[in-house]
């Protein structure tokens, strides 16, 4: 059984990956989670990929979050329909505004289904950080070359430890900032992933809600116990793990583009509302912003 995700879970990953890559096969860790499926899908696509195998239960449950699917090709097996108690939201990729939509609301349903806080404000808000985030996959994957950016969510410990991960293969977060000259200045200086995550930032400032996304997430990250957030691009990533920051420019990643994964203990309340409070208000409207 996995245990909590860590920095050398995702570095060796990529090492993984990038073995994949050049030999055609890896060792595959012995558990998967979102951040490994969508990772994997993307490279696989990307390289054409004509057949995929994996060992074992791990085909089974892959074929179940419809791994196969997700690069296009046909899965191994017929998967018969949801088990019961299974928790996960299957690999999608996001061709289209709709699919953002849908997909934001099945996995924001998916991770407060249990919750006895569970209350329609804060499926709403969780629903709310994802839009944004699958807005932006969406909107930066290679889409041209059927590179569709990717979502996946899982829970495991008897449901009581939640991931979600998006990747794509797009231009990545330092070359899509960059499209702004206010922020350039502070690019030649600052981790881009960081820079993404703060308040208001985007290459498209004047877009409604831009920026929300990363930023609700890194909040969210920082006064939830035993939570993490992993923002990569490149060769540059950001980490929030036990409430602490750090910035890496020197990651050795396998694909381009942007994967964030976002991970925490359900037994912790997701506390949204506090998030809001301590943003800046425009003293025209409530703390919480008005995204609809």
């Amino acid at each position: 059984m996995a245990r909590e995700t860590k920095l050398g879970d995702l570095a060796g990953w990529n090492k993984r990956l990038k073995a994949l890559r050049k030999d055609q096969k890896c060792v595959a860790p012995r558990f998967l989670l979102p951040f490994h499926f969508v990772t994997m899908a993307l490279l696989l696509k990307e390289e054409r990929a004509g057949n995929l195998r994996l060992s074992g239960p791990m085909e089974d449950y892959a074929a179940r979050l419809g791994l196969w699917e997700a690069i296009g090709l046909a899965g191994p097996v017929v998967v018969p329909g949801r088990p019961t108690g299974s928790r996960y939201h299957e690999i999608t990729p996001l061709t289209c505004l709709q699919t953002v939509d849908s997909s934001a609301s099945g996995i924001a349903a998916m991770l407060t289904h249990d919750d006895t806080r569970g209350s329609n404000e804060l499926r709403n808000d969780v629903f709310t950080m994802l839009l944004e985030l699958l807005s932006n996959c969406y909107h930066h994957a290679r889409a041209d070359d059927g590179l569709h950016g990717l979502a996946c969510a899982q829970t495991w410990y008897n449901d009581t430890r939640a991931q979600f991960a998006i990747a794509d293969s797009g231009i990545g977060i330092r070359e899509s900032l960059n499209e702004s000259a206010e922020l350039r200045p502070r690019l030649r200086k600052e981790n881009a992933c960081s820079l993404a995550c703060e308040l208001g930032v985007s290459s498209k400032l004047g877009r409604g809600h831009a920026g929300y996304g990363l930023a609700i997430a890194k909040d969210l990250a920082m006064q939830t116990p035993n939570s993490m957030l992993f923002v990569q691009s490149c060769n540059e990533a950001m980490l929030i793990e036990n409430r602490k920051v750090t910035e890496i420019s020197t990651f050795d990643h396998a694909l381009p583009g942007t994967l964030v994964v976002f991970e925490w203990d359900l037994n912790k309340p997701l506390d949204l509302a506090n998030v809001y409070k301590q943003w800046p208000s425009d003293g025209d409207s409530d703390d919480k912003p008005d995204f609809f």
